[in-house]
Formats: C-alpha cells, sequence, structure tokens
C-alpha cells in the first residue's frame, strides 16, 4: 500500500478472477503532490503480496466515485469505478490486470441526469441514473463492455421519491434495494409493481451479496 503523506483517498475492490482461480484486492490511490494521481496495487491471495499495476490508471481522469455503498465488484472477472465526469466507467480485467474504460449511454450524458449509480441486473452490469424530473433510469448492458449494446430497462416514475427513497441496486432476484429517507430498506418489485419494508428505521451505508461457498478465502 502507499505510504506517502500526500495520499487523498484510497478505493478498495475484491474480486475474483476465473482465469487464475484466484481472488484479488485491488486499491487505488489517489495521490496530491503538484498534480493528482491515481497510483494501483494489487493483492493476489495466491501470491500472498502486494504488487503495483504496471499500466497506468487513465490520466486523463481526476476523480472516481469513491462511494462503496453498492458491492459490484468481480462482476465477470471485473472491478469498476464510477468516472465521476459520469461519461464512463472504469473497468479492471482482473485476470490482464488492466485498465479500460466502458462509455455509459450517450442519454446519460446530458444535464437532465444528475446522478448515477453502478449496478448489477440480471447478471449484466447496469447503470441506474437519477433525472432531474425525480425519475430513475436502469440501463443494461447486453453484450459487456460493448458501449453500443447499452438498453433502457426501467423507468421507475417519480413514486420512488416520496420520502426520498434512494437506490442501492438489484438483489439477484431482480428486486431493486432502496432506502427511505429514515434510514430503511425497501425492496421493490418492478414486474409486480410492489414494495415491501425489509427494516425498521436504521442507517444503511453498505449493500454487498452474500454467497455461501464451501471455499476459504
Amino acid at each position: 500500500m502507499p505510504t506517502t503523506s500526500h495520499y487523498m483517498s484510497t478505493s478498495i475492490r475484491f474480486g475474483f478472477d476465473p482465469k487464475s482461480d484466484d481472488y484479488k484486492l485491488v486499491a487505488l490511490t489517489r495521490l496530491h503532490d503538484t498534480v493528482f494521481e491515481n497510483v494501483g496495487e494489487v493483492y493476489s491471495m495466491r501470491k500472498g503480496s502486494w504488487e503495483s499495476i504496471t499500466q497506468p490508471f487513465p490520466s486523463h481522469i481526476r476523480r472516481i466515485e469513491n462511494t462503496n455503498q453498492l458491492c459490484v465488484d468481480g462482476h465477470d472477472g471485473h472491478l469498476h469505478w464510477q468516472n465521476e465526469t459520469e461519461e464512463t466507467i472504469v473497468a479492471f480485467d482482473l485476470g490482464l490486470e488492466t485498465f479500460r474504460e466502458i462509455l455509459v449511454p450517450d442519454s446519460l450524458q446530458d444535464s437532465n441526469h444528475i446522478a448515477h449509480r453502478l449496478g448489477v441486473l440480471g447478471g449484466k452490469l447496469c447503470e441506474i441514473s437519477w433525472h432531474k424530473n425525480g425519475a430513475w433510469e436502469v440501463w443494461v448492458m447486453e453484450e459487456y463492455g460493448v458501449p453500443e449494446s447499452w438498453v433502457k430497462r426501467y423507468v421507475f416514475p417519480k413514486f420512488i421519491n416520496d420520502g426520498w427513497r434512494f437506490p442501492f441496486g438489484f438483489t439477484s432476484r431482480n428486486e431493486l434495494l432502496l432506502v427511505d429517507c429514515r434510514g430503511r430498506l425497501v425492496l421493490y418489485d418492478p414486474i409486480a409493481n410492489k414494495a415491501k419494508l425489509t427494516s425498521t428505521e436504521q442507517s444503511a451505508h453498505r449493500i454487498v451479496e452474500y454467497v455461501d461457498t464451501l471455499v476459504w478465502v
């Protein structure tokens, strides 16, 4: 891990590389000296050590979304960060240990969309975007890594904002997980158009998917 006293923030992602059958931890540290720089390192469970990522992080990207409320790490052997300009997604290939950028849909890059959130819907990468009219749009990348394959799957109307419900993302059952103004978790089924409260009043900070496994990490 970087030891410089000039670091500003570190974003950590964890995922599984199916090519090498290895669990990996990736740390992106945003350094500040005379310029801003994102420095990447990867920890391999098999090797038991940290190594620098040889390919530089895209230099024109100054900021990445550093919120970890939703874990979509390891999807299809990749880790993902939202570029804070919201024009691209930065993907890291856990097998090749290389970065690439994926364009978001053109219609999400205009000033009418004021917030984006990465997620997974039906096993595919998706973007949940907040329109300034109060609605939420859900776009799904049908073919991973192909920007032309983005398809608008859902448009959730303003009812989601009744009580300021904020989406975390989708569950493995394709239900939208929301949090309302009191911090309560709500599940919304877009097919049945039904919502149900899943918790009493509490503060939700991060959602991760739990999967049973016999493999010790």
